[in-house]
C-alpha cells in the first residue's frame, strides 16, 4: 500500500527517501555515541598482564553496584574482604595518627598510607587500586580494578620494613618482665604485628618471593604469647563493694574477666579489720552504688569508682563514671538494667577503653 501511494506521490517518495539517508547517517552514530570498548573489558590479560598487575572486571547496573563489585573481587585475590581490609586500614590509620603526638614512635613510610585511606572513594585498605569504567550500550556498567604488582609491592615492603623495625625495638624495650610498662610495649607490638601480618600477606601476593622473606619479629602469635606471658606475672586483687551480695559478685566476675581476657593473674579479695591481706602486685578497688528514682520515669542511676593501686598502696589508675537507666513500668526492672550496663562499662565500655588508654600511656 506504501509503495502505490509513493509511486503516486512523487512529493512523498522523495520525503520517504531522505528520512532513510539521514536515519543510516545519524543512527551508527548513536551506536557508537559511547565508543568502543576498552580492551579490558573483553581480554583482561591482554590489557594487563597477570605478571605485571593484580587486576579484575565487575559489572553492573550502577557505576556504584559494578565499583563495590570489583572490590570485593580484587579483595578476594588476596584471600580477604573489604570490610576486613577496611577495617585493619582504619586502625593502621588511627595508630599512625595517634603515634604523631607520641614522640617515641614515628611512622614515616605509613604516613601515605593513611592518607590514601583518608582521601580514598573506593576501596579502603589496599595500596594504588586503580579504577577505570565504561557504560555499555545496553548501560551496563563495567569497571576495572587494578594494581600494578612492582609500584604497590614496593610501597607494602617499605611499610612492613618500617613497623617490623619499631615491633622489634618494642620487643627490646619490653623489661623488666611482669610490670605494666613491658606489657604496654608487647600490647603494642601484639596489635601492631596483627596488621603488619595483612601487609605482608598481601606483599606475598603481589610478589610471591616475599614469602621467603618474613618479618624478624615471627608473626603476631609469636608476640601474643610472649604477651601474655608477661601479664602472668602480674597478680592483681580485685575488692568489689556495693549493697546487694548477688550485684556484688556479678561486678566482681565482670572485673575478673576483663582482666583474665588479657592474660593477668586476678583473685578475689576480701577486706577484713585488718586490712586487705596477699594483696599481690595491685589491688583494684571498685565501689558500685545505685540510686532508684521514681519520678516522671522510673529509673535507677549507677555510680562507679574504681582504683588501681600499687603494693605501697598508691593510686596509679583511677575511674569515675555514673549513669542512669529507666523502665516504664518497674524499678526494680530498672534497676537491673542498671547493674547491667555497670557490668558491660567495666568489661567492655567506659571502665575497659579508659583502663586500655591508660595501659597505652606507658609508650608516651
Amino acid at each position: 500500500m506504501i509503495n502505490v501511494i509513493l509511486k503516486n506521490n512523487k512529493f512523498l517518495s522523495d520525503f520517504f527517501m531522505f528520512l532513510t539517508a539521514v536515519f543510516f547517517t545519524v543512527f551508527p552514530l548513536c551506536l557508537s555515541a559511547q565508543g568502543s570498548p576498552p580492551v579490558w573489558v573483553n581480554n583482561l590479560e591482554r590489557a594487563f598482564p597477570n605478571r605485571e598487575w593484580i587486576a579484575v572486571v565487575a559489572g553492573g547496573s550502577s557505576q556504584s553496584m559494578a565499583e563495590s563489585a570489583a572490590m570485593n573481587a580484587i579483595a578476594r585475590v588476596f584471600r580477604t574482604d573489604v570490610e576486613s581490609l577496611t577495617n585493619a586500614s582504619q586502625q593502621f590509620t588511627q595508630i599512625v595518627s595517634n603515634s604523631e603526638n607520641n614522640g617515641n614512635i614515628s611512622f614515616q613510610e605509613s604516613k601515605d598510607f593513611s592518607q590514601d585511606v583518608k582521601t580514598s572513594a573506593n576501596i579502603k585498605g589496599l595500596i594504588g587500586v586503580q579504577i577505570e569504567s565504561y557504560t555499555a550500550r545496553d548501560n551496563t556498567v563495567y569497571v576495572s580494578a587494578r594494581m600494578n604488582r612492582k609500584e604497590s609491592a614496593g610501597r607494602y615492603s617499605g611499610m612492613v620494613r618500617e613497623n617490623s623495625n619499631i615491633i622489634n625495638s618494642l620487643l627490646t624495650a619490653a623489661a623488666p618482665i611482669g610490670t605494666f610498662d613491658a606489657y604496654s610495649r608487647l600490647s603494642f607490638a601484639y596489635t601492631l604485628a596483627q596488621l603488619t601480618d595483612n601487609f605482608q600477606n598481601i606483599l606475598e601476593v603481589l610478589d610471591p618471593s616475599y614469602a621467603n622473606r618474613r618479618p624478624a619479629y615471627g608473626g603476631a602469635g609469636a608476640i601474643r604469647a610472649e604477651m601474655l606471658e608477661c601479664a602472668s606475672f602480674i597478680t592483681i586483687g580485685v575488692i568489689v563493694n556495693t549493697e546487694n551480695t548477688a550485684d556484688k559478685n556479678l561486678l566482681t566476675r565482670a572485673a575478673g574477666s576483663f582482666f583474665r581476657d588479657r592474660g593477668f593473674k586476678i583473685y578475689e579479695l576480701r577486706e577484713t579489720t585488718q586490712g586487705v591481706q596477699n594483696r599481690g602486685d595491685y589491688v583494684l578497688r571498685v565501689n558500685v552504688r545505685f540510686e532508684e528514682i521514681s519520678q516522671n520515669v522510673l529509673s535507677s542511676r549507677y555510680y562507679i569508682d574504681a582504683a588501681l593501686d600499687d603494693r605501697s598502696g598508691v593510686s596509679i589508675f583511677s575511674f569515675t563514671e555514673d549513669d542512669r537507666r529507666s523502665h516504664r513500668n518497674s524499678l526494680s526492672e530498672a534497676r537491673r538494667l542498671a547493674v547491667r550496663a555497670a557490668e558491660t562499662s567495666i568489661k567492655e565500655e567506659k571502665f575497659a577503653k579508659e583502663f586500655d588508654l591508660w595501659i597505652n600511656s606507658f609508650l608516651e
